[in-house]
């Protein structure tokens, strides 16, 4: 379930920390999560958000950082906005009515 929404927990984390590197997400993921997610998977979706502008990466010592974007922001806003929403959906659907 925690790859299925590694995108918002990214965004999320993006937005609680300073500009973060690949190498800090995984290391976010796994203590957080206790999930070892690889490289490839964090980077890739690290380069699609990316494209799809909702975080801005830039090269820093050598190493390339991410920060949310304006875009990234409004993402989550909803996001969070719509949370009320859907834990209200998923506990009618399991309730049992």
């Amino acid at each position: 379930m925690i790859q299925n929404f590694m995108d918002i927990i990214i965004l999320k984390h993006l937005k609680n920390n300073h500009p973060l590197n690949g190498y800090d997400v995984i290391k976010h993921l796994h203590q957080k999560f206790h999930m070892l997610p690889s490289a490839g998977t964090v980077y890739s979706l690290l380069y699609s958000l990316e494209r799809q502008n909702l975080i801005q990466g830039h090269v820093n010592n050598g190493k390339r950082v991410y920060k949310l974007t304006n875009q990234g922001e409004k993402l989550l806003t909803n996001i969070c906005a719509a949370k009320n929403n859907i834990q209200s959906f998923l506990s009618y659907i399991f309730s049992g009515a």
